[in-house]
């Protein structure tokens, strides 16, 4: 069994994202023009969980298995990725709602239950070390406010 030991967020960018668009997009092999890629090429979809806006909760990639979310933090963590474009807050007025938000919260909640050693070590992409080099804005939120929430 992974020490799973922290919880990354992210979002995907857009806000008509499906679960089966983001699997095609991890899986499908980079076409041969870098300007115009067809996909990532990965094994599997990278998140262990997708929320979608209507506040569903999708398993997509076993939990046992290290996911390819976070360079450097994958081995010992937990994807969960919204479906989403830019800011999340204010809820109903950015891309999550007050559903989507409660159910990120539960199943957060729920991992933390499960994996003690998670405790308050739950971040945005854009506060992990590669989300910096990369300079993403993912989760469109600030990840203190889920910790001080779940504190």
């Amino acid at each position: 069994m992974r020490a799973i030991r922290e919880i990354i967020q992210h979002q995907t960018g857009y806000p008509n994202d499906t679960v089966e668009s983001i699997t095609r997009w991890h899986t499908t092999p980079p076409g041969p023009d870098p300007k115009n890629p067809k996909g990532l090429g990965w094994a599997t979809i990278a998140y262990h969980f997708i929320l979608t806006p209507d506040a569903k909760v999708h398993k997509t990639l076993a939990q046992s298995l290290v996911g390819n979310h976070c360079a450097g933090d994958n081995a010992y963590s937990i994807g969960v990725c919204c479906v989403g474009q830019g800011n999340a807050f204010p809820l109903d007025k950015g891309y999550m709602t007050l559903e989507m938000f409660v159910a990120l919260l539960k199943l957060i909640q729920t991992l933390q239950k499960a994996y003690p050693m998670i405790g308050r070590n739950i971040w945005g992409h854009r506060e992990k070390a590669s989300g910096i080099t990369q300079k993403k804005s993912c989760p469109g939120y600030d990840g203190a406010i889920i910790r001080a929430l779940l504190a």
